[in-house]
């Protein structure tokens, strides 16, 4: 573990009676933090999320205190930072997220199939994230886009909705794309298809082998135009990975989509662990991380848990380095479900394989607004009536955990002590 210097803010003698909020990746950070950005220099974005986790649910950022009016009983709910990528935040996003998903899906079976690059590529990706990032997910797309036009397999344009992982269950770096994928498509003609297999849309070695050339196509274009930061044995690394079989895992087709929702809608506004798995024990000045161990996993049973334990500084590196580039888009829609496609082709499609846009969920929501019907009740008395107060922010709440270094000012020009002495 690295030592602290006198500026680290866990040399500060009240380290002892800091307050502890949730035992996770908060308190991870308040304590370690500061620390971790001296030693390992992040940048720029990544130096602002860290200070928003550090920040998020906090009296830093205010709360509300609600009084039941019939008990008296008081809850205090702090306010999130709502960074687009912190994990103790952003629920609200995820429902309705999952919620214009719900909407976007057609009423047909829908295939689940996953992406996975080789491990041999992950240096080159966390060198170049934004342009990586951006070809795993377009190489995704035409590799399916490339097979469904064929007559052989589908011989239409299909839906695919995307969204990109960079993590495993242990937080290592896994990169990969979940895709729901329409079992069928439109054709040139605006008739609705269906595959001709009954369980796939195209051959599994079909879709591996097609994945594998347009992504390497599409990076050999990237590499000659001269925006990709090239190792030095990218070569080497090339004609290995050319060689071998690239993992794209294929479901079958399936008209229960809650699940699939809910599993992709888990991770759309939040980075690499979820709280409920991350374990902050600082007076042992370790993190335990709970992990799913899929290589024990057996048939038709869930995948076994384990526990990793790693340092605090090593638990935030790997956090971060789960960062996505700013303004980078990790759920993105295509075919069908790209809006402008969509308008094309919607006159077309069966009317019965729509959705009707407007959900209970939205009906609900908006009786809600019109009504305001409280949407909770006092957690002892079960009354509805009660009282709601903000309380401001307290701009001083971070120094119990941050301590900011005594910098030395600049020393005095001569003409400035002649001017003291005369």
């Amino acid at each position: 573990m690295c030592k602290q210097s006198q500026n680290d803010k866990s040399s500060d003698s009240r380290a002892g009676r800091r307050p502890s909020l949730d035992k996770s990746i908060g308190d991870l950070f308040r304590d370690y933090a500061e620390q971790y950005i001296r030693i390992y220099k992040p940048d720029t974005h990544k130096i602002k999320l860290i200070r928003a986790i550090r920040l998020c649910k906090t009296p830093a950022m205010g709360a509300r205190v609600i009084s039941c009016l019939s008990c008296g009983h008081k809850k205090v709910i702090y306010l999130s930072c709502g960074h687009s990528q912190c994990p103790l935040c952003q629920f609200h996003k995820r429902q309705l997220w999952q919620n214009k998903l719900s909407n976007k899906l057609l009423k047909v079976p829908y295939v689940h199939t996953v992406f996975t690059i080789p491990h041999e590529l992950n240096r080159l990706c966390k060198s170049n994230p934004k342009v990586m990032y951006n070809l795993i997910m377009r190489a995704s797309w035409k590799c399916i886009k490339d097979l469904s036009a064929k007559e052989e397999n589908l011989g239409a344009l299909p839906g695919m909705v995307s969204v990109l992982h960079t993590f495993g269950s242990d937080m290592k770096y896994h990169l990969h794309v979940h895709s729901l994928i329409t079992f069928g498509g439109v054709d040139k003609n605006g008739r609705w298809k269906w595959p001709k297999r009954k369980k796939k849309i195209a051959g599994y070695r079909d879709i591996c082998r097609t994945f594998r050339n347009v992504l390497l196509k599409m990076l050999h274009k990237e590499i000659n135009k001269g925006i990709i930061i090239i190792q030095e044995d990218i070569n080497d690394i090339i004609t290995s990975v050319e060689n071998k079989r690239w993992n794209v895992r294929n479901g079958y087709p399936t008209m229960e989509l809650n699940i699939l929702e809910n599993y992709l809608a888990r991770y759309i506004n939040r980075i690499a662990i979820s709280k409920g798995r991350f374990e902050y024990l600082a007076e042992q000045q370790k993190v335990n991380i709970i992990y799913k161990e899929y290589r024990k996993q057996k048939a038709n049973q869930a995948a076994p848990l384990a526990i990793k334990s790693i340092d605090p500084l090593v638990a935030i590196d790997q956090f971060l380095q789960h960062t996505l580039p700013p303004y980078f888009q990790k759920s993105r829609y295509y075919g069908l479900h790209a809006s402008s496609t969509f308008k094309k082709y919607s006159k077309c499609i069966d009317q019965k394989l729509i959705k009707n846009k407007d959900s209970i969920h939205n009906l609900f929501s908006l009786f809600m607004s019109l009504f305001k019907i409280a949407k909770y009740s006092c957690e002892h008395c079960q009354s509805l009536d009660f009282d709601i107060k903000d309380i401001p922010k307290d701009k001083d709440w971070i120094f119990n955990f941050i301590v900011l270094p005594n910098f030395r000012g600049p020393p005095k020009s001569n003409s400035h002590i002649k001017l003291l002495t005369t």
